[in-house]
C-alpha cells in the first residue's frame, strides 16, 4: 500500500503542494538494460530531452534513440501505480515521473541478489550511470530554469487523446452516447490558450524580457497547474484518490487509469453518472486555462 511514502505526502501536504515542482520516482532504477518511462503530461517533453544528451552504453546511440528503437520519438507511458509516486500525483496534485532500465527481472523474490545483478543485469555497471545522468540532467534543467519548462500544450493533447478514448469504450456497451462534449470543448479552449502561452514565453525567454521578480510570481502560478485536477471530493472507488486525471487501477493497484473517474463507470458499464463526469471534468479543465489566462496576463 506504499504506506510510508503516503503518510510522508499527507504529512507534509500543504508544504509539499506549494514548493514542489516535480516529483522524480526511481524505484528499482535498474534492474536491466532497457530504459523506460512514465510520466504526467507536463513532465514529457524535459524528460525526453534530457535523455538526448545522455550516451546509452555499449552502443553509438543516445539514450534517447536507444528508447525509441527506431521510431521518430519514444513512447512515454502513462503514469499508474504501484509505487511511491501515488500520493504525490493522485493524492497532491503534483507533476511525477517515474523511470528507469529494466530487464530480466527477479523483483522481489530471494534471487534479487547482487549476485544476479552482476552476472546477468549489467555485468559492466553501465547502466546505473546512465540512469543518473539522465535524471540528473533533468533535474539541473528544471532547478535552473528562469521559468518553470513544463509542457502546457501537452495537456490538452493527452486529454483529447484520452477523452477520445473513453469515448470509444462507452460506445462498446452506450452507442447512443454523445460524447463528453463539455470536456471536448473546453480541452479546445485550454489547447488555443497553452499555445499562446508556450509562444509568449519562448518570445519573451528568448528577448531576456522578463524580470527576476516577474519569473518568481510566474513559477508561483505554474506550481497551481496540477492542482487543477484536484477534486475534493474524490474518486467515487475511495476518496483518498483526488486527481481527476490520473489514479491506480483500484482493482489491481498497479495499473494505470487515466481520466479515473469515468474509467470508473466504464468498468461499470454505468450510464447514468456520465453527464455528471462531463461536468466536472470540463470545469477542471477550463480552471487550468483560467489559470493560464491569468499567467498571459501577468506577463
Amino acid at each position: 500500500g506504499v504506506i510510508g511514502s503516503s503518510e510522508w505526502v499527507e504529512q507534509f501536504k500543504d508544504e509539499l503542494e506549494a514548493k514542489t515542482i516535480a516529483y522524480i520516482n526511481l524505484d528499482g532504477a535498474v534492474s536491466g538494460k532497457n530504459f523506460g518511462a512514465s510520466s504526467s503530461p507536463s513532465l514529457k517533453t524535459i524528460l525526453a530531452e534530457a535523455t538526448k544528451e545522455v550516451d546509452y552504453p555499449y552502443t553509438d546511440e543516445s539514450v534517447y534513440e536507444h528508447w525509441a528503437k527506431g521510431k521518430d520519438e519514444p513512447k512515454i507511458g502513462n503514469l499508474g501505480g504501484g509505487s511511491d509516486h501515488i500520493a504525490f500525483y493522485m493524492h497532491a496534485g503534483i507533476p511525477s515521473l517515474s523511470g528507469g532500465a529494466g530487464g530480466p527481472t527477479l523483483y522481489h523474490t530471494n534471487y534479487d541478489d547482487f549476485f544476479f545483478y552482476e552476472n546477468f543485469v549489467d555485468p559492466e555497471f553501465q547502466m546505473g550511470p546512465t540512469v543518473e545522468a539522465v535524471m540528473g540532467t533533468l533535474s539541473l534543467r528544471i532547478a535552473n530554469a528562469s521559468l518553470l519548462p513544463y509542457d502546457l500544450v501537452k495537456y490538452a493533447t493527452d486529454l483529447s487523446m484520452h477523452f477520445e478514448n473513453a469515448e470509444e469504450q462507452v460506445k462498446t456497451y452506450y452507442n447512443e452516447f454523445e460524447g463528453f462534449k463539455d470536456s471536448q470543448s473546453a480541452i479546445e479552449d485550454l489547447n488555443a490558450t497553452a499555445k499562446l502561452v508556450e509562444d509568449t514565453f519562448k518570445n519573451h525567454l528568448e528577448n531576456k524580457a522578463l524580470t527576476k521578480a516577474k519569473s518568481t510570481k510566474i513559477n508561483q502560478m505554474l506550481l497551481t497547474l496540477e492542482k487543477s485536477f484536484l477534486y475534493s471530493e474524490g474518486m467515487p472507488y475511495g476518496d483518498w484518490y483526488k486527481s481527476l486525471y490520473a489514479s491506480s487501477d483500484p482493482f489491481s493497484g498497479y495499473a494505470s487509469w487515466i481520466l479515473p473517474a469515468i474509467q470508473y463507470q466504464i468498468e461499470a458499464k454505468n450510464k447514468e453518472e456520465l453527464s455528471k463526469w462531463d461536468t466536472n471534468y470540463a470545469r477542471a479543465i477550463s480552471d487550468l486555462n483560467s489559470k493560464l489566462e491569468a499567467i498571459l496576463k501577468t506577463i
